[in-house]
């Protein structure tokens, strides 16, 4: 319900910030030496923030339903939503890229998001009125919902994220949304750590020599630029320039999409 209210500023918001992310930021690092490939792959991992990271930072500061928080998780929804539907076109020129090659796997996309929201509307209320039940059963329940929407997006050669994104939408409308909540932040704490840990073990600090000099800087352009930008688009809208600081702040980092993203490009070549 928070999500529809603030909607547009969240959709003009998000929107706009990945626009001019992805604009400015390709000319900034156009302008660092890269060539127009690496600086527009580079320039699109910037645009993306971490939902998993806001939404674990902004409750454990209980500040999850006050206004920032709403249009934050409004902006970070629009942000994923456009991370798949790049991810569904990288996947394609993975594929060997043509028209129908795209279009094949965007209806493949729009069957899976039917599955997912059908599923949700009649299937998922009864099946998780019975494992209510018992909250282990809740907990197994749940995960093996989202193992088998990623195991469907993977058969429909579609990423496995797309799969688990639209997995945990379609629990988070839930009745048990809270408790799901509830049993699952462990799992996902545990995770992050493993996650972020795994991460810093394959960096070799001895490749980044070259880099660092434009690492620090792009750093610099998502810690300042992105919430300049967000800032600027709520101040058109007359929100707050505290509402939108602390929007812009919340937003401040990049998303594992980003990785993911970056990570497809290479194998692409």
């Amino acid at each position: 319900n928070h999500v529809k209210k603030l909607g547009r500023i969240s959709l003009i918001t998000g929107l706009g910030q990945v626009l001019f992310t992805i604009v400015l930021g390709f000319f900034f690092i156009k302008n660092l030496g890269f060539d127009n490939t690496v600086s527009f792959y580079i320039s699109a991992a910037l645009t993306f923030s971490s939902t998993v990271i806001v939404v674990k930072l902004l409750t454990d500061k209980d500040e999850l339903d006050t206004l920032y928080g709403r249009i934050t998780i409004g902006i970070l929804l629009v942000q994923d939503f456009l991370a798949l539907f790049l991810l569904v076109f990288l996947t394609g020129i993975n594929q060997n890229i043509n028209s129908n090659v795209i279009i094949f796997l965007l209806l493949k996309f729009f069957v899976l998001i039917f599955i997912v929201f059908f599923s949700s509307k009649f299937l998922l209320p009864r099946l998780f009125s019975f494992a209510a039940r018992s909250q282990e059963l809740l907990l197994i329940t749940s995960i093996g919902w989202c193992f088998l929407i990623s195991a469907v997006s993977f058969y429909l050669n579609l990423s496995i994220e797309i799969g688990s994104f639209l997995a945990g939408i379609s629990l988070a409308i839930l009745p048990f949304s809270y408790d799901i909540i509830n049993k699952i932040k462990h799992l996902r704490d545990f995770f992050i750590v493993i996650f972020f840990v795994s991460l810093g073990t394959q960096f070799a600090l001895t490749s980044i020599t070259n880099l660092i000099i434009p690492a620090i800087f792009l750093s610099l352009f998502v810690l300042i630029g992105n919430p300049l930008i967000v800032m600027m688009l709520m101040g058109l809208f007359g929100y707050r320039k505290k509402t939108g600081f602390m929007t812009g702040i919340a937003i401040a980092q990049i998303s594992e999409f980003s990785l993911i993203l970056v990570a497809l490009g290479l194998k692409l070549g």
